[in-house]
């Protein structure tokens, strides 16, 4: 478990090239407000994986580290608002509306990265589920944050602003503590530590490219235009000129539009991507 531990720390998308920007780039209010709507999805349906899992439980121990970790995030620690309600007054300083918007929809980044812990959570082995919640989440997001949370303050938040980032870093503190002491019971096989381990990597691949998609977004706002991702291998000299062609056409670029717009109403709603969670 000792070594799960490095291993995660020094992840790649837990040292995302994006988190590194938001630690030494001078990033704006609106540069955190696309971040935080991007983010926001991903704090709303936390809960929904831990629910499943206690269901899951094989044993009674299984189940306390998930109960203690589920009264944190309803809010026991946080006088009573849960996460989600302390992110969105995190959004709202951004000037965002989308925690009062039902309708709006959940971005790409964030769709595809709940839908791949559902079906970690519901389709894996339970210790595979625990992995990806546990260490994937518990040991992972206090070292993502101390790196947004100083761009936060140079951006201007407040500490009451950013009360959701420092509270949830000295949570997570105890969740790892709480998460050590179960995993000690939970990993005494090598199989059984194969398992965490996994689901762990599992969550951690689907991080890095949330970040990846969340930068994507953060430089689409900036710049509307200029976001043409070469993808795993760099354009060829044809594509180059066919994009360039295709950018020059007024009535192209409308149709382009027209199909993002399409594919974003494709897209449930926050409030349908909750529900689900429930089921």
């Amino acid at each position: 478990m000792r070594e799960l531990r490095v291993e995660i720390e020094a992840h790649p998308a837990v040292n995302h090239l994006f988190l590194n920007r938001c630690a030494t780039s001078p990033f704006s209010r609106e540069d955190y407000r696309v971040f935080g709507e991007n983010h926001f999805a991903l704090v709303c349906v936390f809960t929904s994986y831990l629910e499943r899992l206690l269901v899951r439980a094989p044993t009674s121990e299984a189940k306390l580290w998930l109960a203690k970790v589920l009264v944190d995030e309803y809010g026991e620690g946080s006088h009573g608002e849960d996460h989600s309600t302390l992110y969105g007054h995190f959004l709202r300083s951004c000037g965002s509306a989308v925690p009062d918007d039902e309708n709006g929809k959940v971005p790409g980044p964030a769709l595809r990265f709940i839908r791949e812990h559902r079906r970690i959570v519901n389709e894996e082995p339970f210790l595979v589920g625990l992995g990806a919640v546990g260490p994937g989440h518990e040991w992972a997001i206090p070292k993502m944050f101390d790196a947004v949370i100083p761009g936060l303050r140079r951006a201007g938040f407040t500490e009451e602003e950013i009360n959701y980032f420092t509270l949830h870093v000295a949570q997570d503190v105890d969740h790892g503590t709480w998460l050590e002491e179960a995993l000690v019971r939970f990993g005494d096989t090598h199989d059984a530590r194969a398992l965490i381990r996994r689901g762990a990597l599992l969550s951690l691949e689907a991080r890095g490219r949330f970040w990846s998609g969340v930068q994507r977004a953060v430089v689409t706002w900036r710049q509307p235009r200029a976001i043409r991702p070469d993808g795993v291998t760099p354009r060829s000299v044809l594509q180059e000129i066919l994009i360039t062609a295709w950018d020059g056409v007024p009535r192209l670029r409308a149709l382009e539009a027209r199909y993002d717009a399409l594919r974003t109403r494709m897209r449930p709603t926050l409030s349908q991507i909750v529900e689900q969670g429930r089921r």
